[in-house]
């Protein structure tokens, strides 16, 4: 009967790659509260992987005996496998791969690793992995090495070949995407190079412990790199592949050109709307491939082959070491076709209106004229009271009307650019102040009426008023422009009713009217004058809504 002895040994290695598993048990549980893309569960098998081949070189140390030193190699090399086909899964899913991360793939990766654990299993019979065993002394600390035979050498290049393929594909990503990924997929490669670097000085048999292999601390360190840089900085949390599908996803087209207006990229929604594709268009300038394009700032609008009416915007490139543009193109037809069928229906109703309104007048007259007949009459003085109550409320029909002419223009043309000064006229035997040079304002047509109605309203109740200022300032990004007369003012109490409607001495209908005309386009009015001063009437103009043609 033969005895097999076990011979065990202590060293302080041991002890580093114990607490190296207890640090790998820690970062699997944490992965599993860790909302971490892509590939969570791929990581966590990284950090399995690691796990069994840290505890199995940890039993290399500890026991000194060959039977249990190629068990040992076994399952530490399926671990080995287990890391590097994760990485490269890993790999394919963050660069937007994922069709191919599926259990196909898996058993495929797996097919060469089998054939080399077979050959580990059986090589005591045929010498497929390794020759002989020998064993180098490190002080007391005694090490096994390998003398390689052909199928480690298969089973190295096989590593190599994943591991650079990996490698490969990270690096055509940090080439491809935008400099924000860049520094995670550099991150990513110099996680995986670290590992191949300590795992190729192993295997060469260099440093100063040439049997001492030290790479599976170094992928719990890595996997803890990973998971910590997930957690804390959300470094996958938005995956560049799937940002770079954003473009070819939308609605609008995009355009991108470099600074000599040649088109470097354009998504499939600029491909229909241009009619090219983009295979053809790419190396042209912009103005080749479509003539009607203007490349102006702001935005424009144009007409092109199918009748489609696009919104041009231009904007630079943010974020990126060029001079490179953005230009978006943005379907406007149905809007377009919208308005002009709402335009067509307007125009019907003001004629409508206009001839309901003009039959109305005319038999207002008409009662007019038989009201100041009646009153020739010889009549009491009840009935002559009533006459008055009849004249009083047809002259109020006849206000009202008057201001559904006026009223029903509001809103029914597009708002358009004014310069404020050119829109301007000074109002008979007072002298007019303008100190708004070149401000042009985004405006509905109605807008001279804003101030012919303003100076009207000076005129009428400002008493003795000798002189009218419009004055702009441009305020925190908007433009307040200033209405100021040096008449009597206006009484506090009386700030806000006057842009009611009906209130005033006349129709009370101006201010009311000015209020509305300037809400189309989100310019705000309001009095802050000082009784006794005068009235100043303040438009506000928001962001967006001026600009400044002129100086």
């Amino acid at each position: 009967m033969g005895i097999c002895l076990m011979i065990l040994q202590f060293t302080p290695f041991t002890i580093i790659y114990l607490v190296t598993i207890a640090i790998g048990l820690y970062l699997f549980h944490l992965a599993e509260d860790i909302s971490f893309a892509p590939g969570r569960k791929l990581v966590r098998l990284v950090i399995i992987g690691t796990i069994v081949w840290n505890g199995m070189y940890a039993l290399q140390l500890l026991v000194i005996d060959p039977g249990i030193f190629l068990i040992s190699i076994l399952i530490g090399i399926t671990g080995i496998y287990m890391i590097v086909s994760a990485l490269l899964l890993f790999a394919l899913s963050y660069t937007g791969r994922e069709q191919y991360v599926n259990f196909v793939a898996f058993v495929l990766l797996m097919i060469i690793p089998l054939l080399i654990l077979s050959g580990i299993a059986t090589n005591q019979y045929f010498s497929l992995f390794y020759t002989s065993i020998n064993t180098y002394a490190v002080g007391d600390l005694i090490l096994f090495f390998l003398e390689y035979g052909p199928f480690f050498w298969v089973h190295t290049g096989y590593l190599c070949l994943l591991t650079g393929f990996t490698i490969f594909l990270l690096f055509i990503a940090w080439m491809d995407y935008p400099s924000l990924y860049r520094r995670q997929i550099g991150i990513l490669i110099l996680v995986i190079l670290l590992p191949v670097v300590t795992d190729g000085v192993f295997i060469l048999k260099f440093g100063p412990f040439p049997g001492l292999q030290i790479t599976p601390v170094i992928l719990i360190l890595v996997s803890g790199i990973l998971l910590f840089a997930s957690s804390r900085y959300h470094l996958f949390s938005v995956l560049p592949r799937t940002q770079a599908r954003i473009p070819e996803q939308l609605n609008d087209g995009l355009l991108i050109m470099n600074p000599d207006g040649i088109l470097i990229y354009m998504n499939p929604a600029a491909e229909g709307y241009l009619l090219i594709s983009s295979d053809q268009a790419v190396g042209q300038k912009i103005t080749d491939i479509c003539p009607s394009l203007r490349i102006d700032d702001g935005a424009t609008e144009i007409s092109v082959l199918d009748g489609t009416i696009l919104e041009v915007r231009k904007n630079p490139l943010l974020k990126t070491r060029t001079s490179e543009e953005i230009i978006i193109l943005h379907d406007i037809t149905i809007r377009r076709r919208a308005e002009k069928g709402l335009r067509e229906a307007n125009r019907q109703l003001s004629l409508l209106s206009s001839i309901t309104r003009h039959d109305i007048l005319n038999q207002i007259t008409v009662v007019q004229g038989y009201i100041e007949l009646s009153r020739d009459k010889e009549m009491d003085a009840e009935l002559s009271r009533f006459l008055e109550e009849m004249k009083r409320a047809t002259e109020n029909i006849q206000y009202e009307i008057e201001f559904t002419r006026i009223y029903q223009d509001l809103g029914t043309q597009e708002p358009q650019w004014q310069e404020i000064d050119f829109i301007l006229r000074a109002p008979c035997r007072t002298r007019l102040i303008c100190e708004c040079d070149g401000y042009a304002i985004y405006a509905d047509p109605m807008l001279p009426k804003v101030f012919e109605n303003l100076f009207d309203n000076a005129l009428r109740h400002g008493g003795r008023v000798t002189e009218i200022s419009v004055i702009c300032k441009e305020v925190d990004g908007s433009l307040r422009i200033a209405v100021v007369d040096d008449g009597a003012g206006i009484a506090s109490e009386e700030k806000e009713r006057i842009f009611e409607r009906g209130y005033g001495k006349n129709t009370g209908f101006g201010l009311f009217l000015v209020r509305d005309i300037l809400a189309i386009t989100g310019i705000t009015i309001h009095e802050e004058g000082v009784p006794g001063e005068g009235a100043r009437f303040v438009m506000i103009v928001p962001e967006g809504g001026w600009r400044r043609d002129r100086e």
